[in-house]
């Protein structure tokens, strides 16, 4: 059975109600539902979704069925820290870590990170919204502001764990040793990797290196691999 279309709508509430312009036009245009069409709106930020009926095209009308808890798709609470990587990597890493079951992504300013880059928290939220409808999740990662080290490593619960190609144990092998209840935060450096001295910071931490494969990941690829295994050992 096909997947009903999903649209986000905050805040959701059942009845019957004129939908937002831009989502309107998203249903119609872009899906090209039609009045007496089903599909399913989910808050993200109160991780409630709700089964819906178009009742009217143009102006959008939506009749809203009463309101249900998302569906928890992941067992484990996974925190990202990924460090500040240049361009569209860290839309890239949204990605994967909403439909991958990341629960929280915090973007780490390091010492190898772009000079001055900063991060757009509208658009950063729009690229996790849209992850979110294709995949199914009803809610969002919890999106950290990008902070230095000490403060993601002051933040982050679970057991550490630092991305490294040289590292003796494979993350495959560390997860076949941890329950799937354990919470685990995943260390990710930028471009160039971490710096020796935040190598050590991480270790001081408790950070256990692990690594993924015998070569260097580019750091998207290494936070899009290290989330897929981790929601692979569930």
């Amino acid at each position: 059975m096909s997947q009903l279309p999903r649209a986000p709508l905050t805040p959701l509430v059942a009845g019957e109600h004129h939908l937002p312009r831009e989502l309107g036009a998203y249903l119609v245009k872009v899906l090209r539902l039609r009045a007496g069409d089903a599909f399913v709106l989910f808050d993200p930020d109160a991780g409630i979704e709700a089964d819906a009926e178009l009742v009217r095209d143009v102006p959008a009308v939506a009749r809203v069925w009463e309101t249900r808890r998302a569906p928890r798709l992941s067992r484990r609470e996974v925190t990202l820290l990924q460090g500040l990587a240049k361009g569209d990597k860290p839309e890239q890493v949204l990605r994967a870590a909403v439909a991958l079951g990341a629960a929280a992504v915090t973007f780490v300013r390091t010492e190898r990170s772009v000079a001055g880059a900063e991060l757009r928290a509208d658009r950063l939220r729009a690229v996790m919204l849209d992850a979110a409808r294709q995949c199914g999740r009803g809610d969002l990662p919890k999106l950290g502001g990008l902070v230095d080290l000490e403060a993601a490593l002051n933040a982050s619960d679970g057991l550490g764990l630092l991305l490294d190609p040289d590292a003796g144990e494979s993350l495959v092998d560390f997860l076949r040793t941890v329950a799937p209840q354990h919470a685990l935060a995943l260390a990710v450096g930028p471009e160039g990797g971490f710096s020796l001295a935040e190598v050590q910071q991480l270790l001081a931490a408790g950070f256990q290196p692990v690594r993924l494969a015998p070569y260097v990941l580019r750091t998207e690829l290494a936070a899009v691999a290290a989330l897929s295994v981790v929601a692979a050992h569930e």
